[in-house]
């Protein structure tokens, strides 16, 4: 009977993490194992009996086991599936908001950690997240609100043009107590 050597314990799998000309064939076993691990959590998910909430805990591992693989649109799947089961499962929170920063969807992600924080107010992860992604999510809403400002004002221009005006006849003015715009015509 034959064995890798080096490869049937931790201790010598991490000896072998340890030396540089390993490095990339112990990437190469995590991400197998991470491969394994994905499929045993599918083939629970098909014994486990629907509505229990086990499943939950197959989805929310499985998702783990795919954004190791840096899978992230299965893994925000996977982690909805298991929020579904079970609303209040703090780990599919934080693995599907780990998913949607993975695929740049800040927003979704800043919401995910939200709902970690209302479910459990002293989680250390999701302050740390909310106050690293708000100003990343304000900024990217602001350059998105100019853009839609910008074409809006070019659309008006288009049709206001064939009555020789255009947006820059009009000044629109913010009242700083409602937040609500006063426009009003200039020539």
């Amino acid at each position: 009977m034959s064995h890798a050597v080096g490869l049937t314990t931790a201790t010598s799998h991490r000896n072998l993490l340890l030396k540089p000309k390993f490095a990339k064939t112990a990437a190469m076993l995590c991400t197998n194992r991470q491969s394994i691990s994905r499929q045993q959590y599918g083939d629970g998910l098909v014994l486990a009996p629907e509505g229990q909430k086990i499943r939950a805990v197959f989805y929310a591992n499985r998702a783990a086991c795919h954004l190791e693989l840096q899978d992230f649109k299965a893994a925000a799947k996977d982690c909805s599936s298991a929020i579904d089961i079970d609303g209040s499962y703090l780990k599919a929170w934080h693995r599907r908001a780990k998913a949607y920063e993975g695929l740049d969807d800040m927003d979704h992600a800043l919401r995910d950690f939200q709902k970690v924080l209302e479910l459990n107010p002293e989680d250390p992860i999701a302050k740390k997240s909310i106050a690293r992604l708000q100003p990343i999510v304000a900024e990217r809403q602001e350059k998105m609100k100019d853009e839609m400002l910008g074409k809006l004002k070019d659309l008006g221009n288009t049709v206001l043009g064939k009555f020789g005006m255009s947006l820059d006849n009009f000044k629109a003015d913010k009242d700083p107590n409602t937040g609500s715009y006063s426009i009003n015509f200039k020539q």
